[in-house]
């Protein structure tokens, strides 16, 4: 909450916050005078003459006497503000109300209408909100002008009315946003307010056209950053509608409502109750932003029909066709930034090689291959295990003509650290040397599989083991031929979890005889460690290691 010990107005412009001197009355008058802010008034100025035009069970409607004045459509213009006040009443406010909880409601003279100020600004911008709190300090006769929503008065007749319902939707949902959550980010202010008039049924068909067009050339992407500018909104006001198209508005009510200030740990939490988390979706949004195709699974598209078709242009790298080409980069990246990155070009088959440093929090990497005819198949490339990944792409230059990879990281990692990655694309000499470092990627990958599943089965093994006996979670002491003790029982339930492969008899009995003997050296050999079976201080490291 705002303290109201600190004189200031709250503004919120499109997402950006300004703070600007105080000018109040004590009661509505038919003209007024309000503050405003030159960066975004369409001539400059920091304080208007403006007139009342309507009052209704929401609103008192100003508008610029200057601009209205010369304005000569009038009627339509009281059309337009009766059908924009009762869209708010009967769809706008309780919708987002019920979903999302309250605005503040400061009012005047426990008046809690909101004020709407019909002002030309700029081109670019639709609007802002200007928040006053109660000043115990003011003068006799002085009161706070409550709060006050400024927008554009060039979108009062645009040809498609919605724009309105949508500005008002959007500026409205910070009042709420501010309320609920005073501290968040801009983005994820921005990001509910975007979605706001879709989550309440308008139609949004104009502005999702404009945004995506505003992210259609922009190769990388961070959430975080915020400029102000037309590719911030584009982002949140695109991974808003998909994640109401996954998800629904409710995940937006559950984020706000989350008791955190932060809105990234907001949305977190609040996916966590879909069976999901935060960098597995942003990742899929990515995904989306370029196959755009239901056909592969619903995460990797948008439902809205003004986006059919719709594929972000990523940046672009040419692999000469001649044998024996190669191509090395070098690139660098952020937490929570993601870049749209393709190969064209190549011939016969194309292999592309990824090196992630052993610091750079990058964990999985989407690639994506297009055909010749448009169709697009998805893959991923896992560094959990390994620090360098290779895929090899056939027929490039005859089936297939690009390649997309998107190199992302997520929550991990320092905020503001530049981490690093690199790749190199190449063409293969010949038939036999394609053949052969095709075989041996395809025996590297069958060693690091086999490692993993290893590596899974022997936790399964200790979870298993562990739910059985907790006494089990760690060996403290060496085990050999002969024993007798609750120990070798927890040994050998560790060993029988391993699968009939380690210990086929999967006897537990507590002594230390042939078969456990046998079944730890299969163990041994399995971790590259001497066959002796006996449970001495490296095999037993290991196993602690795997707990």
């Amino acid at each position: 909450m705002f303290s109201p010990q600190k004189k200031f107005i709250f503004y919120l412009v499109l997402g950006t916050i300004f703070f600007v001197p105080i000018f109040s009355q004590a009661s509505w008058s038919q003209n007024q005078i309000f503050f405003v802010d030159p960066v975004y008034d369409l001539y400059g100025r920091n304080k208007i003459e403006a007139q009342l035009l309507k009052t209704t069970n929401r609103f008192y409607f100003y508008a610029d006497k200057q601009w209205y004045q010369n304005f000569n459509q009038k009627s339509e213009l009281d059309n337009r503000l009766y059908n924009l006040s009762s869209n708010f009443e009967y769809k706008t406010y309780p919708i987002l109300t019920g979903l999302f909880g309250d605005e503040d409601k400061p009012g005047v003279d426990n008046d809690s209408r909101l004020v709407i100020i019909l002002e030309p600004l700029k081109g670019e911008f639709g609007g802002y909100v200007r928040i006053i709190d109660k000043y115990p300090s003011f003068t006799a006769g002085e009161s706070n002008e409550g709060q006050i929503i400024y927008l554009n008065s060039d979108s009062i007749l645009k040809p498609e009315p919605e724009t309105l319902n949508y500005q008002l939707a959007h500026e409205f949902t910070h009042l709420i946003t501010l309320n609920q959550k005073p501290d968040a980010e801009v983005w994820f202010y921005e990001l509910i307010s975007e979605v706001a008039a879709k989550i309440i049924g308008f139609n949004t068909e104009a502005i999702t056209k404009q945004r995506a067009q505003n992210l259609l050339y922009f190769t990388s992407i961070k959430l975080t950053e915020w400029a102000n500018n037309d590719k911030d909104y584009a982002k949140v006001y695109l991974l808003g509608l998909y994640l109401q198209e996954q998800f629904s508005g409710q995940l937006f009510s559950e984020a706000l409502k989350y008791p955190s200030e932060s809105g990234l740990v907001s949305l977190e939490e609040a996916l966590k109750k879909h069976q999901t988390n935060f960098e597995n979706v942003f990742l899929n949004w990515l995904i989306a932003n370029i196959v755009n195709d239901c056909s592969l699974g619903k995460q990797y598209c948008y439902q809205d029909p003004a986006l059919k078709g719709y594929s972000v242009i990523a940046y672009s790298y040419y692999l000469p066709t001649q044998s024996q080409s190669s191509l090395s980069v070098t690139d660098s990246i952020k937490i929570l930034e993601a870049k749209w990155q393709k190969i064209i070009g190549g011939s016969g088959i194309m292999k592309l090689k990824f090196t992630i440093p052993e610091e750079t929090p990058i964990y999985k990497i989407p690639y994506i291959v297009e055909s010749i005819d448009g169709k697009k198949t998805i893959g991923f490339l896992d560094f959990t295990a390994t620090n360098i990944q290779e895929i090899y792409v056939n027929d490039m230059g005859t089936k297939n003509k690009a390649i997309y990879f998107i190199p992302f990281i997520g929550l991990n990692g320092d905020d503001g650290r530049i981490y690093y990655y690199s790749w190199q694309a190449s063409n293969l000499e010949s038939t036999k040397q394609q053949e052969e470092e095709i075989l041996q990627a395809l025996l590297k990958k069958i060693e690091e599989l086999k490692k993993q599943v290893a590596l899974l089965q022997a936790r399964l093994a200790m979870q298993k083991t562990y739910q059985n006996n907790p006494s089990c979670a760690v060996f403290s002491r060496d085990l050999y031929y002969g024993m007798n003790s609750d120990e070798v029982k927890c040994l050998q339930r560790f060993l029988a979890n391993l699968g009939p492969e380690i210990y086929p008899e999967g006897l537990v009995t507590g002594y230390y005889g042939p078969l456990t003997q046998a079944a730890v050296q299969r163990y041994q050999a399995l971790k590259g460690i001497i066959t002796t079976g006996y449970f001495g201080p490296l095999t037993r490291a290991k196993v602690n290691q795997e707990l």
